[in-house]
């Protein structure tokens, strides 16, 4: 399968399509264009990759039946570096609804304009880089190979793409950059629109920029222009929602409802219980006689069932395939599972809706303007009594209970419903997983033998369930092996890993044994060195000049718990330390519980998904002082009391 799909990839790749000359014309700048010069600034942009950019011209007209979108770039080349990117030029498109201009391409050389439009030199592929995700989108890339290009040129190049989704209907949106990882001299965007028409926009404070606006007796013109436009850093790590870049935002839809309205013809057609449809159903019902457990197997029908393929070429990027076509393909992508997944709810007597999403920018929908371009996703949303359940087609191993797997963490959903006119919270909805990683360390024996107990739940569970699913025991346990060998030099033996797996609680269980050569005596002679390298991974250092917000994942808890069987008695006062802030809190507590007996439990929980800005100094300050818990080193002199002290040393 993998190597059709990668001869496949590589067909599409290389594939030179013959019919350029009917997606790709040369042509003149349309008249509507206005004609823009490179002012005379005083700031001259800094080159980035050996490029810089003097000019970046966008107008956009929509009074015309196709939406015609022209681009226009200046740009110095600088070194070597940026003369390979330069002397080769990509133009994306798709064909469904798209054709593409090529207006002019030049350079200016000692003050002399050389032209470097070459039509021959233009290859036409159709390429999908996210084929290897299962999805095609069909887009098309033209590459025009530039001849006599030199370091030192001024390349002056503009092109224009016309159509607009139909799919979108009359209606038109769009979300324009206005600054970039590179400084620009000079940024200018421009938006014709019939009077008649009504467009709701939204531009950021914050840029050096100003947007004005002249209207006629027959079409208004928006102009946004900025010199310079400064370079934007982003800082890692910081959470998928947040940009510092700033927008504008354009688009006809006047609310979330008006989204809703235009989403429920798609979803109301093609979520049809059809006679192939119901048969399935009927079998499907004939597992329970619960609702609960008929819809939780509707759930694994279209997850397992049915494969995961999306074609989302043309209108495909929005409009479903019929709940019979997809059953009949037994494939489709998350709209086609979504409508599965509702036909065959609707064909049990439940009343399902779908519910658009976005994937990674769900947090800010509130502060976006509605669009369908809002959301990236779909899926399920089903009220039964007074519970509300969300569920995805495209997700794989859940549990088998509907109460207990795992919840999509996605902030907000749009339940494309009659009656639906808002985005809908879900956070309240989400379950945060808990693990739990015990290790129990037997002393008191001639050979000290090491338990490890890893316990997943939630969404965690499904997770680790997605890793081992292809993995044999014997390759878990070499893995384990090859992990814990790291931190217990001494280790010896092992068994093969026992794995349980309660579908019904969605909780995974993974248990080994190892056999490690050294006894109290080795204890007595280096100490016992306890690290916990669980809560390690999610305790992240920040220097204090980070500007930007800091990633952190879903909330979850964590509890990892160390239980050493002495040899002898021993005698330890407790020791408890807590650390907590609005972010997340970290405690350890060291505990006798017999003479014979010690327990040190660690314990983590983040409450929000990343560190605001406002919260970088004192995350960064409770991070540090966490740390110096994360590793402990006791040492047990023979017949007496028992030592407790923290290393000095950070975990490692």
């Amino acid at each position: 399968m993998f190597v059709q799909l990668l001869v496949s990839f590589f067909l599409l790749f290389f594939s030179l399509t013959a019919s350029a000359d009917e997606q790709v014309k040369f042509e003149p700048a349309p008249q509507w264009v206005q004609s823009l010069q490179l002012p005379t600034v005083s700031h001259q942009s800094s080159p980035v990759n050996g490029l810089r950019y003097q000019l970046i011209d966008r107008q956009l007209n929509l009074e015309a039946r196709q939406v015609s979108q022209y681009t226009h770039y200046v740009m110095q080349i600088t070194s070597t570096e940026g003369l390979e990117q330069a002397s080769q030029l990509s133009f994306d498109f798709d064909p469904g609804y798209q054709t593409l201009q090529i207006h002019q391409v030049r350079v200016l050389r000692q003050g002399v304009y050389l032209d470097r439009l070459e039509p021959n030199e233009l290859r036409l592929f159709q390429r999908e880089p996210d084929l290897e995700h299962f999805l095609y989108s069909g887009t098309k890339t033209a590459y025009l190979i530039l001849p006599d290009i030199r370091v030192g040129d001024v390349l002056e190049y503009s092109y224009s793409t016309i159509g607009n989704n139909p799919v979108l209907g009359n209606k038109f949106s769009i979300q324009m950059q206005l600054d970039w990882e590179m400084p620009v001299a000079f940024n200018s965007v421009r938006v014709l629109v019939n009077s008649g028409r009504t467009l709701y926009y939204s531009v950021p404070e914050g840029p050096n920029g100003k947007l004005t606006m002249t209207e006629s007796s027959t079409h208004r013109e928006l102009l946004w222009q900025q010199s310079p436009v400064a370079a934007i850093n982003v800082d890692n790590d910081v959470p998928a929602w947040f940009t510092p870049h700033h927008y504008w935002s354009l688009s006809e839809f006047s609310s979330w409802q008006d989204v809703v309205q235009w989403a429920l013809p798609l979803y109301e057609q093609t979520a049809v219980v059809e006679p192939v449809v119901q048969q399935v159903a009927d079998q499907l019902m004939q597992t329970s006689t619960q609702p609960k457990a008929r819809v939780m197997a509707a759930l694994q029908f279209v997850q397992q069932q049915v494969r995961y393929l999306g074609i989302e070429d043309g209108i495909g990027s929005h409009v479903p395939r019929k709940a019979s076509d997809t059953l009949y393909r037994r494939y489709g992508d998350c709209k086609d599972k979504t409508v599965l997944l509702m036909a065959l709810l609707k064909a049990m007597g439940f009343n399902p809706q779908a519910a658009l999403v976005n994937l990674e920018q769900g947090t800010i929908l509130p502060k976006q303007l509605p669009s369908p371009y809002a959301f990236d996703h779909v899926i399920v949303t089903l009220s039964l009594g007074e519970q509300q359940y969300w569920m995805d087609g495209t997700d794989l191993n859940q549990g088998s209970d509907l109460d207990t797997i795992g919840v999509p963490y996605l902030h907000y959903a749009l339940p494309v419903a009659s009656d639906s006119k808002e985005l809908v919270a879900m956070d309240d909805k989400y379950r945060a997983p808990e693990t739990v990683l015990r290790r129990e360390l037997w002393l008191d024996e001639p050979r000290s033998r090491l338990l490890v107990e890893a316990r997943y739940s939630g969404h965690e569970a499904e997770s680790q369930r997605s890793s081992w699913k292809n993995t044999s025991p014997e390759q878990i346990g070499h893995q384990q092996v090859g992990y814990y060998s790291k931190l217990y030099s001494d280790l010896e033996g092992h068994s093969l890993p026992d794995v349980q797996d309660d579908l019904q609680r969605n909780e995974l269980v993974l248990r080994q044994q190892f056999t490690l050569s050294g006894g109290s005596e080795e204890l007595a002679r280096n100490g016992l060195p306890l690290y916990a390298d669980l809560i390690d991974n999610y305790l992240k250092t920040i220097d204090n000049s980070r500007k930007q917000p800091l990633a952190l994942g879903p909330p979850l808890k964590i509890r990892q718990e160390f239980i050493f069987h002495l040899p002898h008695d021993v005698n330890i006062a407790d020791y408890n330390q807590h650390y907590e802030n609005e972010v997340f809190s970290f405690s350890i507590w060291v505990q006798q519980v017999k003479p014979r007996l010690l327990r040190v439990t660690y314990r983590y929980q983040n409450r929000l998904d990343h560190v605001p800005v406002r919260e970088l100094a004192r995350y960064r300050e409770s991070v540090l002082r966490a740390r110096e818990e994360l590793a402990l080193n006791f040492t047990l002199p023979p017949a007496v009391a028992m030592t407790a002290s923290i290393s000095a040393e950070p975990a490692k």
